[in-house]
């Protein structure tokens, strides 16, 4: 028999979205048809022109602890999904506590039982507090950390580390690597399975690239992960040309680094466990 995660367990979804219309829907529907649903969802609507708010609010009168937080900003950055995710996290201040929060884009379907499943391995682990499933193709090796939509975080964890994301590139592997250096682990299942409704966009790795400068990863990791995932190229996202944008995006920040004043991870702390952290991951990149 399997180990059945605890009753008392449960979890809320942060959904960020920007005109996200043609998916929101799909994605709502996978959260709360879920064997394991939310306690409530949060729909942070960052001035979405098209009907979103609308779905969202058809889907509350199905499932009606949805809530949503509105904003009238056009700033579109790789910095600005932290800004998003803190305002849900202080608007579910307001609400029930529990035990995780799972991140969601407005494109996620994921798997009927995957919530329970995350649910269940992770209360199995009181040292797990960061994991998802993968979106990749099926060559996504189990190795890799956990990512995108469909992540839970421990609550207990989240209000370590002041409750909040730093607004700045790398923001989401800061979550990982600060993990790890306070003795905590995170988990990738390549068995759970989710799909991103929207595809890929291999422009999005030029933040990724300005994400490992911010975090303070060695320009030999970098280039070293450049080279593994340029001539290895066919797995998941990591096409050559979403190598050589996320090589670019780095270099971009290191060799102009007024560029990015301001925009960068200020926990020194933190970077220097990357930097010993980064031997041992480049063994796995090989």
């Amino acid at each position: 028999m399997g180990y059945l995660h605890s009753m008392d367990s449960d979890y809320w979804c942060c959904i960020v979205t920007r005109d996200g219309a043609d998916t929101i829907s799909a994605t709502i529907d996978s959260m709360i048809k879920q064997t394991a649903p939310p306690k409530f969802v949060v729909v942070v609507n960052d001035g979405s022109a098209d009907n979103t708010e609308e779905i969202v609010k058809q889907k509350s009168e199905i499932f009606q602890s949805i809530y949503v937080v509105r904003t009238n900003s056009k700033a579109r950055d790789i910095r600005r999904v932290p800004k998003l995710l803190n305002f849900g996290l202080d608007y579910a201040k307001k609400l029930p506590k529990t035990s995780y929060m799972m991140v969601s884009g407005d494109d996620n379907e994921l798997a009927l039982n995957y919530s329970e499943k995350i649910m269940e391995r992770m209360d199995g682990d009181q040292k797990l507090v960061v994991a998802s499933g993968d979106w990749l193709s099926s060559r996504g090796r189990s190795n890799q950390m956990p990512h995108g939509g469909g992540r839970f975080v421990k609550t207990s964890f989240m209000e370590q580390i002041g409750g909040k994301y730093p607004v700045a590139y790398g923001w989401e592997t800061w979550l990982l690597y600060k993990a790890m250096e306070m003795g905590y682990k995170v988990k990738l299942y390549a068995d759970l399975r989710y799909v991103h409704l929207r595809p890929f966009h291999p422009g999005n790795l030029f933040g990724w690239g300005r994400a490992m400068y911010s975090l303070g990863f060695p320009t030999y990791f970098v280039f070293m992960r450049f080279l593994v995932n340029f001539l290895w190229s066919r797995r998941g996202t990591q096409s050559m040309k979403a190598s050589v944008t996320m090589i670019v995006g780095y270099l971009s920040a290191k060799l102009n680094p007024d560029a990015v004043k301001g925009m960068l991870i200020e926990d020194e702390g933190l970077k220097t466990f990357v930097r010993r952290f980064s031997a041992t991951r480049l063994t796995r990149l090989l």
